[in-house]
């Protein structure tokens, strides 16, 4: 009965985690469209848009910050794989439910904490992101942070749970 709720709660997590993740990964399109309108407008047409430099790095981090919780899902993060590849799935999740309690969740629900009061203070006070004639606000900007943080978040306690059942013997890497 428990392990089948931790894995409909792992299964269920993980679809919530990593659907940003995916959707993110289409965020390359609009990026190369805008990259390559600027590209043309700047050297053919010599008239310089003002919004592409701005569009173009707040969709790189929506892009880069929302598939963090999809690459830890698929275990893709840098790793120092010296030792911990010759240790057995036992050994591997003891060491993963150690990190992902004593450091990784503690410092990300501190972390999602503080950037959605960020994020509350940028959308109140009309934050702006002040880099170009366009100059945006930046709150959705903070918001994606957070939102990419908490999903993290998430993502780390489903990895937990993975570990418990591997350390129950009832799953394995």
């Amino acid at each position: 009965m428990q392990r089948n709720f931790l894995n409909k709660l792992i299964r269920y997590t993980e679809i919530i985690t990593c659907l940003p993740g995916y959707i993110a990964s289409g965020f390359i399109i609009p990026l190369i469209l805008a990259t390559c309108y600027e590209v043309f407008a700047r050297y053919v047409l010599n008239n310089p848009t003002i919004w592409a430099y701005e569009f173009g790095y707040l969709l790189m981090g929506f892009h880069f910050l929302l598939g963090g919780a999809l690459t830890l899902k698929k275990q893709e993060h840098i790793r120092i794989d010296i030792f911990y590849n010759r240790l057995s799935d036992k050994k591997k999740s003891i060491i993963d439910l150690i990190f992902y309690v004593v450091f990784i969740i503690p410092c990300l629900s501190v972390l999602s904490f503080k950037l959605y009061q960020h994020t509350q203070y940028s959308f109140l006070s009309g934050e702006s992101t002040g880099h170009s004639a366009w100059n945006p606000p930046i709150w959705p900007m903070h918001f994606i942070m957070f939102l990419s943080f908490f999903i993290l978040f998430l993502q780390s306690l489903a990895e937990c749970f993975k570990s418990i059942l591997i350390l129950k013997g009832r799953n394995k890497k």
